[in-house]
Order: structure tokens, then C-alpha cells, then sequence
């Protein structure tokens, strides 16, 4: 991504609760598939932990709620 360091960090974390949200709740957004969004979500916490940290965000945020 080709951004300054403060606007890649804000980029990034509305990219992964997006995918986080669309991960949790399949039914709310039936666009996308759930396998897809967890795929997604999953790519930007390996790439960016320091983010996902800030964020409080974890594996488990991938799946939905028991």
C-alpha cells in the first residue's frame, strides 16, 4: 500500500474490522462469503499484528459469536 505511515495505519484498520465484520455476521452482508472474509481478515493480521493489537482484535474475531 502505497500511503504515508499514518494514513496506512487508519486504511488498514478499517480494512480489518470491515473484513472482521463481514467474518462474524455472514448473514448481515450476503454479498460476500464468510470463508472469503475470514480469508481476508486473516491475511491483514498476519500482515499487520502491531495494528491488530491497537485494535484488540484476535483469530477468534474471524468466526462468529457462540
Amino acid at each position: 500500500m502505497r500511503a504515508r505511515p499514518e494514513v496506512r495505519q487508519i486504511l488498514v484498520s478499517h480494512k480489518m474490522r470491515k473484513w472482521s465484520l463481514r467474518a462474524k455476521y455472514p448473514s448481515a452482508y450476503p454479498s460476500c462469503s464468510p470463508a472469503r472474509a475470514r480469508r481476508n481478515f486473516l491475511k491483514l493480521l498476519a500482515r499487520y499484528p502491531e495494528i491488530a493489537r491497537q485494535l484488540n482484535l484476535s483469530l477468534a474475531d474471524a468466526y462468529p459469536p457462540l
